[in-house]
């Protein structure tokens, strides 16, 4: 969930008809997603266009696009996944323009809802899905210069950037702003559990480099949020800016409530065992947990300059992710337990 920019929505008018050649006249801020994005309509259509603000966030955001617009393309092109998101080039070819500060990418809009919570009913659609996109890697990887996000390595970055938030948090923050207050009072209570997941993680991670897997090309991030669905009943699989070549349990792992039941077809579509390494799913159940904590920390105690910021991240911390946190070690062993009786 992002906090709308103070952006000026004439401007951005402005620049989707000079740089491409659209009339539009309506803008509507979309709070769902981790950057600032606009539904933006008018007797010509409407388009979706996603804000990359000037900061070391939007400047990392804005390399992972210029690599995910070509892989959009390559899935559409070679006929993997039809239903991905349609870049709209600029008038000269350019993939992204600018506003100010601020970097543009525009998609056409696509008709359809997030599934949200009707993600789970439909993961037996979603899987066959994911195993055309992991038969396709070779195809892929020679239709694009690279990915959004580079090979997986196994690798922890936040988690030294994360035991220094926790410390800086436990020390006390006199006189700081309430944002960082009210995070301090949020987290700490969940420190015990982190500590556990990070100590898993490492094992996990030590398991894993020890036992090399194929990789594929991966979407890692196909939860409720970023799978569709259109009028006609069509599931359309977007946000692919951090795709990436890893093992396919990074994302099979996020279809760990139906994935003994869904496995078979997502074999089918693959064309080949699954053979899932469960080693490898811990790692990815445990490493997305903490990232996820780690983003939000992150932005409120390094890079947030406005109480509406702070606010967004709080709130996605306190209804989603921490709740995540807490669940994860159970839901782990569930899984593990699950494929192990199969």
């Amino acid at each position: 969930m992002s906090a709308e920019l103070p952006l000026d929505h004439a401007a951005l008018l402005r620049v989707l008809g000079s740089a491409y050649g659209l009339e539009l006249d309506t803008v509507t801020f979309l709070p769902g997603g981790t950057a600032p994005a606009y539904r933006v309509e008018g007797a010509e259509g409407c388009v979706f266009v996603k804000v990359l603000p000037g900061t070391a966030y939007g400047a990392e955001v804005r390399e992972r696009i210029l690599a995910e617009v070509p892989l959009l393309r390559a899935l559409r092109r070679l006929g993997i996944l039809p239903r991905v998101p349609r870049p709209v080039p600029t008038r000269s070819g350019a993939n992204l323009s600018h506003l100010e500060d601020s970097s543009l990418v525009v998609h056409e809009w696509i008709e359809g809802t997030n599934l949200g919570a009707e993600w789970t009913g439909a993961m037996d659609e979603l899987a066959p899905l994911l195993g055309r996109l992991h038969a396709g890697t070779g195809a892929i990887t020679a239709a694009v210069p690279r990915l959004p996000v580079p090979p997986e390595d196994f690798g922890l970055p936040f988690e030294e950037g994360l035991r220094r938030d926790l410390e800086l948090l436990r020390g006390g923050l006199p006189g700081t702003r309430p944002g960082v207050r009210a995070l301090r009072d949020l987290l700490l209570p969940y420190e015990p559990v982190l500590e556990r997941l990070l100590a898993q993680a490492r094992a996990f991670q030590a398991a894993a480099r020890a036992r090399p897997r194929p990789f594929a090309v991966c979407h890692t991030d196909a939860h409720g949020g970023n799978v569709m669905r259109d009028p006609g009943g069509n599931l359309w699989i977007i946000d692919w800016e951090t795709a990436r070549l890893a093992p396919p349990e990074h994302d099979l792992w996020m279809l760990h409530a139906r994935l003994p039941e869904v496995l078979p077809a997502y074999e089918a579509a693959a064309g080949r065992s699954a053979d899932l390494d469960p080693d490898v799913l811990g790692f990815y159940f445990c490493r997305r947990a903490l990232e996820d904590v780690a983003l939000d920390v992150t932005m409120i105690l390094h890079q947030n300059t406005r109480p509406e910021q702070d606010e967004a991240n709080l709130t996605v911390l306190e209804r989603f992710i921490l709740p995540s946190v807490a669940a994860t070690e159970g839901e782990l062993e569930a899984l593990l337990a699950a494929l192990g009786g199969g």
